[in-house]
């Protein structure tokens, strides 16, 4: 979660660097909710790809 969080601060930043009006602050900061959700959705997938991968059941059933 720590690299989304990260990749979602950069894209913050990036995206609110300059000056805006209310109404466009409020569109990237939809823009920016959807990017950490998708980053973290990502994060989570990754997570429990790796989980799979280690658990003992996993290794005894990749070595029959």
């Amino acid at each position: 979660m720590a690299i989304s969080n990260e990749l979602s601060s950069d894209v913050a930043v990036a995206l609110l660097a300059k000056e805006k009006s209310p109404q466009e602050l409020k569109q990237l900061k939809d823009i920016i909710l959807q990017v950490h959700s998708a980053l973290q959705e990502m994060s989570d997938e990754t997570r429990s790809g790796r989980l799979k991968k280690s658990s003992p059941k996993a290794n005894a059933k990749a070595t029959k």
